[in-house]
């Protein structure tokens, strides 16, 4: 049954510790079955070490499953589950897998139709992950053409919270192959970038939304995770979020993203981090890397490829700290992939402003640039294919008389436009000045201006520093620095923005 939905589920299904249904136990008879997310039309990872087929039933029970000519036994073990192992498989299908079970002279056949073999990504995070196909620019063509892409099928993960680890998620859309009426309503990014996988690789691609609204890093992070950074939460409430339950910790990975764990996944696509920039959640800068490793860990795969979107635009407002959530979500680094964050990939987004936009300018609907982004860095990361997918990132900064000149790599560069509020600068004086000041001291930023650039080259002029040294420049510092596509720093050849950044100079 598909549950219609409004902006947002409104506040999800929570799930208490004892909800989830007790399999397997000798008191009760229990139904022999695939877990719910096995279904017709679904995609399984292709490749090694093969996608594991799992299920429930009656302890003891004797399992065989037969696949592609083989046949592969199991038993229903004392938690009962029951699973096997598929044997590595090539893009390719469709497949039908069945299963039978035995046990007191019953026989009990299942099985699931209209599998296809080839790389699914798990699309995750807050709203504007959850942000659907209709409501994007280009919305109504993507749902137009939906029929074109066969070979693409998606499943939902229905909202939902809970303090322990499921074995099974809610689903609120079963697997399907897209057609108008299912896909309007699906991911807007996580479609728009299967739509360019498929197109460029000519493989199946599964794609599985599992996403929440106004929610927060904490809910989505194990409890290792909480208790790595338990020491970098500062000022945050940990109950911060739409209604405060979201807040909690780990309940969506407990509901969402636990249950999925004994999948084979490709990849993953995150896009979250504005309820965190509400309150300056300092801890972002801890828990975000360690809660890549951690699902890396889950999923078994320390190097799952896992992209992001750098936070898009949002109406100024007091108290707002997306400029330093962006920062904090390279590791303070300024482009990815880096030492601290390997084999990740992001997506640039402070460029794609949108005043306009039904649902606040936080919640743009330039969801196809933000694909088209994503799809470049996974090219590189994911499948080793050669492609452009870095803007300009600051290489050195050097300061002479009244002047600084910023080198860049991942050029050529392009000044696209020449905004007053693109650069500003940190001076400081006297004792105050020297290798061991921050520049989240610096009390006073002031704008500069642009004197000329080259291919590499971009010169500052910062004789607004006067007597005092120049320790300090930044870029696209707002939380909403240009309109759209006119942000002033773009790769020449790539049309690629310059993530914001901050770098020390050298005098």
């Amino acid at each position: 049954m598909l549950i219609k939905r409004k902006w947002h589920y409104l506040e999800g299904v929570f799930l208490e510790s004892n909800a989830e249904p007790r399999q397997g136990m000798a008191e009760s008879v229990v139904e022999f079955r695939f877990a719910n997310y096995f279904q017709d039309e679904m995609v399984l990872q292709r490749g090694e070490p093969g996608s594991e087929i799992w299920g429930f039933g009656e302890v003891g029970q004797n399992v065989v499953v037969t696949f592609a000519g083989q046949t592969l036994a199991a038993s229903v073990n004392g938690s009962g589950v029951w699973g096997v192992r598929l044997p590595s498989m090539e893009a390719g299908g469709p497949y039908e897998i069945s299963a039978s079970s035995s046990m007191k002279n019953l026989t009990v056949d299942i099985k699931i139709e209209s599998v296809l073999f080839g790389d699914v990504w798990l699309c995750s995070g807050q709203s504007n992950m959850e942000f659907s196909v209709e409501w994007m620019f280009n919305g109504s063509q993507e749902v137009r053409g939906a029929s074109s892409y066969p070979t693409i099928r998606f499943i939902e993960i229905m909202q939902s919270r809970s303090h322990v680890p499921l074995k099974e998620p809610l689903i609120r859309q079963e697997w399907s192959s897209p057609d108008s009426d299912k896909l309007k309503e699906f991911s807007g990014i996580c479609w728009a970038f299967g739509r360019r996988l498929q197109e460029r690789l000519h493989i199946p691609i599964g794609l599985i939304g599992a996403y929440y609204g106004n929610s927060p890093i904490k809910a989505w992070s194990s409890s290792e995770v909480m208790d790595d950074c338990r020491d970098h939460t500062g000022n945050t409430d940990w109950n911060y979020g739409l209604g405060g339950a979201k807040g909690d910790r780990t309940v969506l990975w407990n509901a969402m993203i636990a249950a999925l764990l004994p999948l084979e996944i490709k990849g993953v696509l995150w896009y979250q981090g504005e309820s965190d920039a509400n309150v300056n959640f300092v801890g972002f800068l801890c828990m975000f890397p360690a809660m890549i490793k951690s699902w890396r860990t889950h999923f078994r795969r320390p190097n799952l490829p896992f992209g992001f979107v750098q936070l898009a635009c949002r109406d100024d407002e007091p108290g707002i700290a997306t400029p330093e959530i962006r920062w904090h979500q390279t590791a303070d680094l300024g482009v990815v992939p880096n030492e601290l964050l390997p084999n990740t990939f992001m997506a640039v987004a402070l460029d794609l402003s949108d005043p306009g936009a039904p649902l606040g300018q936080h919640h743009p609907r330039h969801k196809e640039e933000i694909a088209e982004r994503l799809f470049f860095g996974a090219l590189n990361v994911a499948y080793n294919i050669a492609t452009p997918f870095q803007g300009p990132s600051p290489a050195s900064v050097r300061s002479s008389n009244g002047r600084a000149t910023i080198t860049f790599i991942n050029g050529p560069i392009i000044l696209r436009s020449n905004l007053s509020s693109a650069f500003d600068v940190c001076c400081r004086g006297g004792a105050t000045a020297g290798t061991n000041f921050r520049w989240e001291d610096c009390p006073e930023w002031k704008p500069v201006t642009i004197i000329s650039t080259t291919d590499v080259d971009l010169t500052l002029d910062t004789s607004v520093c006067r007597q005092f040294t120049l320790q300090f420049i930044r870029y696209a510092w707002q939380t909403t620095p240009c309109p759209y596509l006119q942000c002033a720093l773009y790769g020449a050849d790539t049309a690629l923005p310059a993530g914001p950044f901050v770098a020390p100079v050298t005098n």
